[in-house]
């Protein structure tokens, strides 16, 4: 089973919108790179297979480490 990376975007107002699935994690590293150019708002990128958020737009510009392990957030909690 090939693990797959869903992309979403979280507005200003803390909603979550879906843009897109890729299926590798540089693929996805490399996506939110160019969204997060073209827009103020934060993306994060979350494994299916366990929901756990790898990546966010902001780690990327505040860290020089760009993938991110975030192991006791899950995606629901960043709804709330």
């Amino acid at each position: 089973m090939r693990t797959r990376y869903d992309i979403l975007q979280k507005d200003r107002k803390g909603t979550f919108q879906w843009l897109e699935t890729v299926t590798d994690i540089e693929t996805a590293k490399a996506r939110v790179l160019q969204l997060s150019s073209e827009s103020p708002d934060e993306f994060i990128v979350f494994r299916e297979t366990d929901l756990q958020v790898v990546v966010t737009s902001q780690a990327m510009q505040t860290d020089t480490e760009v993938v991110r392990e975030f192991p006791q957030q899950r995606l629901q909690s960043f709804a709330d």
